[in-house]
């Protein structure tokens, strides 16, 4: 949410006195409950969004809207992240929660956004010929994936519009012990699977993985990564190995659910996590993504998790 010029002037109460559960507060801002929701936000966002900000921009999102629909909700490190949008699909809202966190309590809202959503609709509705399975052998949980931009970043992006990030959670975390170490991550070293068919016509595997973890590499940004040809005009990309890990060459043909590579941390990557897409040409720049038509016909957006399917 921007910063922007004043608008009415109220004050509202410091505290809340019947706290708004994560599952209504699209329901509260329909309402006209902004004075509550505002309170319930943490200091922090009080001190980046004033309360003449947040009232203009919220109550626009508000006034006009017939209802919002949960479509999302991902809980990771004692947050709550939910998304709602409304009945077009043309607005949607994001809000962060605490969620047993030492230092706030439950429910305190840590962020919040409201957003006009960008539709494609000549890419949205089409899907690959080639049936997809997940390039996995366990469970993952989808961290970024989905049709619009609030539950899937790649979105906004023609070349990635439809790329799915993964991750491993135990107990509604990604890690165990340091976070700044590449082994703490459950993800890490985890075999990658070939999502179909296909003969691989692009292998990079001497990027370093990102030391410690948080730093990014920008200028190699898809760090470690497969292309894999699986029929005219459909290629799918896997990014992110750990370095030297992949396992095949440029010409090599590689079967659905053969073991390629393990997940890293390379290239543009905050943590370990497998990047899949799949696009219409190997230079995935210039390429344009594609919706995946995956096996038994899920369709997993954020907060889900993704099953083995062979």
């Amino acid at each position: 949410m921007h910063k922007s010029s004043q608008s009415v002037r109220v004050t509202p109460s410091d505290t809340a006195e019947y706290p708004i559960h994560p599952d209504h507060l699209a329901n509260e801002l329909v309402k006209g409950n902004y004075e509550q929701i505002y309170s319930q936000t943490s200091q922090a966002f009080k001190k980046e969004v004033s309360w003449d900000t947040f009232l203009k921009v919220i109550s626009s999102f508000g006034d006009s809207a017939q209802g919002y629909q949960s479509i999302s909700e991902l809980k990771q490190d004692h947050t709550v992240r939910k998304v709602w949008v409304d009945p077009q699909q043309r607005r949607g809202i994001v809000a962060v929660f605490a969620d047993q966190l030492p230092t706030y309590p439950d429910h305190t809202i840590l962020g919040l956004r409201v957003n006009e959503l960008d539709k494609y609709p000549a890419t949205d509705h089409v899907q690959t010929q080639t049936i997809f399975s997940p390039p996995i052998q366990q469970n993952w949980q989808v961290i970024w994936g989905g049709s619009n931009a609030l539950i899937n970043y790649h979105y906004e992006y023609r070349n990635q519009r439809y790329a799915y990030d993964l991750i491993v959670t135990q107990n509604g975390s990604s890690y165990r012990g340091n976070p700044k170490k590449n082994r703490s991550y459950f993800a890490f070293g985890r075999p990658v699977t070939a999502p179909a068919d296909g003969q691989i016509v692009k292998v990079v595997n001497d990027i370093a993985d990102n030391a410690p973890v948080g730093t990014i590499n920008e200028q190699q940004a898809p760090g470690n990564y497969v292309v894999i040809q699986h029929a005219d005009r459909e290629y799918s990309m896997l990014a992110h190995f750990r370095q030297h890990s992949i396992k095949v060459q440029v010409g090599d043909t590689v079967k659905r659910g053969q073991v390629i590579g393990q997940c890293g941390n390379s290239g543009n990557s905050s943590e370990p996590h497998i990047h899949f897409q799949v696009m219409d040409q190997a230079n995935w720049a210039d390429s344009t993504s594609l919706p995946v038509q995956f096996v038994n016909h899920i369709s997993p957006i954020q907060g889900e998790i993704m099953q083995p399917s062979l």
